[in-house]
C-alpha cells in the first residue's frame, strides 16, 4: 500500500519561561486529553517487543489502531518527542515533538507532527485530523497553559458554575475543612483547586507539588491534606515505585496490603520495597466530591518521572548534542546497559560544555562539575543501542515517603489503624536519625517544682515537634525526656537542632532553662509495626542513640556517615568564619569492637563547631 508522508509544524508565542511551561506541556497525559485524543490501553501484539517499548491501542474500539510506542525522549525543559510504529490503522508511523525555546525576549512553543499515512484513506484522514480547527484548538491549549503558569494554578478549560446549589456545596466543604483543620487560608486554596482543576491533576496529588504551586510550607500543606482525607474530601493511597527507574508500579489503599515487591517491566526485575524511598503517599479527590474517570491518554510521559532531566536513546557509535537546564543539586548520568556512572554537580563555575562517552563494558565512576545550563555531547562508543538518563539524586522534592508521613503525630492521630501488617518488616534505607535529650531534667524538676517543670518539658516537646516538621522531619517517638526523629537528609536534622537550641537559649525565665544535646547518624533501618504504630529498628537507630550520650549541653555529635553528606558540608562551609571542626574517635556502648569517627558540634550564636 502506498504511503503518504506528512508534516505539520506550528509555533505559539508565550510569556512564561520554559521552566514554568515544562511541567504542563510535558505532561502528555494532560496534553493528549486536552487535544481530544481517545484514552489508551495496553495491547498484546507480540512476545518479542523491546524493553521500554509499549504496545497500545485506543480504549474505544470504533477506530482500530494498534501501535508500538518507543520510549519518550526529552531534554528538560526544552523539548521532548515520542515515535509510534503502527501495526494497524491510518498511519505507518507518527512522531510527535514539542520544543520550548527562548526567542526575542519571550518563549515560543513549537508543536510538530510528522509521519507517513497509509493509502489514500490515511492521507484524507490526516488532512482532516490536522486541519485549521485542530491547530486553533492546540493554540488555545498552549495559551491556557501559559496563563495558568503565570497565575501559579492548575490549568482548566471549564467555566465557573454560577448555579447557587453548586456554589453552596463548595462553600460548605471549605467551611467544614477550615473548622476541622484550623487553616482557613489553605482550606480555601484546596477547595478552589478541587473545584476548578481537571481530573488529570486530581487523580494523583503529591503534597510537594501543591506546596510549590501555592507557595506554602510543605508541612502545612501535608496537614491540611490529611484533615481533608479525614472528613472525606480527599482519599489517600500508597504508590510503590521502582527504585531504579522510579516508575509507579502499583497503587494500594492500605499499608497492610503490602506483601511482595511488584515487578518492573521496564527494568526487568522485582522492585525492592523501601519504606523511605519506594513507598509514597498520594492523595485523590473523594468520588463523592468529584467523580474521576481514571482514564489514561498516554504511557510513559516525562512528568511521570519529574526527577529525570535527560532521557535519550543513542544508536551504536552515535553522537548527540543535547541542552538541558538543571536546578542546583547533584545528578547521576548513566546508561541502561553498562555499569558506568557519571556523577555531576551543578555550580556557576562548572563546565559550560562536556563530552560524555559511554564505552563497552565500562564500570568506572566519573565526576564532573557543570553549569545549570550545560551543552552536553553524548557519545555511544559501544556496539549496541544505549538508553542515557540524567536524574536528580534527591527524592524528597517530588513525593512524601511512607516513613515521613507515618511518623507524623497528626497522621497517627487521624488514622490510627494505618500501619504495616504485624509480621511484615520493610527496609527503610538512607534515613537520618536524630536523638535529642535534656541535659538537666532532674535540676529542672528540683528547682522549679513539678508543675512548672512539666510545663517546661511539654513546651519543649511541642517546640521540637513544630521545628522538626518545618525541617522536613517527623518525630517517631519520645522516650522519657528524649525524642527520636527521622529526616531524609542530615542537613535537615542539623538545622532542626540548631533552631531548637537557639529557641531554648532565648527563653531563660527559669533558673535552669531547657538545654538540649543530640546525636545524629545516617544509614539503613527496618520499619515495623510496634504497639500499633510505625517504629524503626536497627544499628542506625542504636548508634544515633549512643552518640547522644557523648554530647553535653548545647552539643551535637554527628557520625562521619552523616557528616559526609554534600548538602551538610555546604551548609557548614557557609559558616566557616564562625566555626572550628575537631575530628575524634568514639567507642559506643554495645559496639565495643568498633571505633566510630564523629564530629562534636557545640552550638552557639552563630553556629560554632568545637570539641
Amino acid at each position: 500500500m502506498k504511503s503518504y508522508p506528512f508534516s505539520y509544524r506550528w509555533e505559539f508565542p508565550c510569556t512564561s519561561t520554559p521552566e514554568e511551561l515544562w511541567p504542563l506541556i510535558s505532561d502528555t497525559n494532560r496534553f493528549f486529553k486536552d487535544m481530544g485524543q481517545l484514552p489508551v490501553q495496553q495491547a498484546s501484539l507480540s512476545h518479542d517487543k523491546k524493553r521500554g517499548h509499549k504496545e497500545l491501542t485506543y480504549e474505544h474500539l470504533h477506530r482500530i489502531d494498534f501501535w508500538e510506542e518507543e520510549p519518550y525522549q526529552w531534554e528538560a525543559p526544552f523539548r521532548y518527542s515520542v515515535h509510534r510504529i503502527y501495526r494497524h490503522g491510518y498511519y505507518k508511523s507518527l512522531t510527535f515533538k514539542t520544543e520550548i525555546t527562548n526567542r526575542n525576549n519571550g518563549t515560543v512553543v513549537t508543536i510538530h507532527f510528522r509521519g507517513q499515512a497509509k493509502g489514500l484513506a490515511g492521507w484524507l484522514f490526516t488532512k482532516r485530523k490536522f486541519g485549521a480547527h485542530f491547530r486553533i484548538k492546540v493554540g488555545k491549549i498552549i495559551a491556557c497553559y501559559d496563563a495558568s503558569a503565570s497565575r501559579k494554578c492548575f490549568p482548566s478549560f471549564k467555566k465557573r458554575s454560577f448555579l447557587l446549589k453548586k456554589r453552596n456545596r463548595w462553600n460548605s466543604l471549605r467551611e467544614k475543612l477550615a473548622e476541622t483543620s484550623g487553616k482557613p487560608a489553605l482550606s480555601k486554596l484546596l477547595i478552589r483547586t478541587l473545584r476548578e482543576s481537571d481530573e488529570t491533576d486530581l487523580t494523583c496529588i503529591h503534597p510537594p507539588k501543591l506546596a510549590e504551586l501555592w507557595g506554602k510550607p510543605l508541612h502545612e500543606v501535608i496537614e491540611v491534606l490529611l484533615y481533608a482525607a479525614k472528613i472525606d474530601i480527599l482519599n489517600f493511597s500508597w504508590n510503590i515505585t521502582c527504585p531504579s527507574c522510579r516508575k509507579n508500579l502499583q497503587n494500594i489503599k492500605k499499608l497492610a496490603e503490602i506483601t511482595a515487591a511488584p515487578f518492573c517491566q521496564d527494568c526487568g526485575k522485582d522492585a525492592e520495597l523501601d519504606f523511605n524511598h519506594t513507598i509514597q503517599i498520594v492523595f485523590q479527590v473523594h468520588p463523592l466530591v468529584k467523580k474521576l474517570s481514571q482514564k489514561v491518554y498516554c504511557a510513559g510521559n516525562p512528568q511521570e518521572r519529574p526527577h529525570v532531566y535527560l532521557n535519550q536513546v543513542l544508536q551504536p557509535g552515535q553522537k548527540k548534542f543535547v541542552s538541558i537546564r538543571l536546578p542546583a543539586g547533584d545528578y547521576r548520568i548513566y546508561s541502561d546497559k553498562n555499569k558506568e556512572s557519571i556523577y555531576a554537580s551543578v555550580a556557576a563555575n562548572g563546565l559550560d560544555s562536556a563530552t560524555l562517552a559511554f564505552r563497552q563494558n565500562e564500570s568506572q565512576v566519573q565526576h564532573v562539575k557543570i553549569t545549570p545550563n550545560p551543552y552536553l555531547v553524548l557519545h555511544n562508543q559501544t556496539d549496541e543501542p544505549l538508553h542515557i538518563i540524567c536524574e536528580k539524586n534527591s527524592w524528597e522534592n517530588y513525593s512524601i515517603s511512607a516513613s515521613h508521613v507515618t511518623s507524623l503525630q497528626l497522621f497517627r492521630n487521624l488514622f490510627p489503624r494505618e500501619f504495616i501488617r504485624s509480621e511484615k518488616q520493610i527496609a527503610s534505607r538512607n534515613l537520618t536519625i536524630l536523638f535529642t535529650d535534656l541535659i538537666n531534667s532532674s535540676q529542672i524538676y528540683t528547682s522549679n517544682g513539678d508543675e512548672l517543670a512539666i510545663g517546661q518539658v511539654m513546651w519543649h516537646f511541642e517546640a521540637l515537634h513544630q521545628i522538626i516538621l518545618e525541617e522536613h522531619g517527623a518525630i517517631v517517638k519520645t522516650i522519657g525526656d528524649a525524642v527520636m526523629a527521622i529526616f531524609p537528609k542530615p542537613i535537615y536534622a542539623v538545622k532542626a537542632f540548631e533552631r531548637a537550641h537557639l529557641l531554648f537559649k532565648k527563653n531563660l525565665q527559669t533558673e535552669h532553662p531547657i538545654r538540649l544535646k543530640a546525636g545524629i547518624h545516617s544509614g539503613d533501618c527496618v520499619a515495623v509495626t510496634l504497639n500499633n504504630r510505625i517504629d524503626y529498628f536497627g544499628n542506625t537507630v542504636n548508634i544515633a542513640s549512643r552518640l547522644v550520650e557523648h554530647a553535653k549541653g548545647g552539643e551535637l555529635v554527628i557520625s562521619s556517615e552523616a557528616y559526609k553528606n554534600g548538602d551538610l558540608k555546604s551548609f557548614i562551609s557557609k559558616k566557616r568564619d564562625n566555626l572550628s571542626i575537631h575530628h575524634f574517635d568514639v567507642s559506643l556502648k554495645g559496639f565495643e569492637s568498633h571505633s566510630f569517627e564523629a564530629k562534636k558540634i557545640t552550638l552557639q550564636s552563630p553556629l560554632r563547631l568545637v570539641v
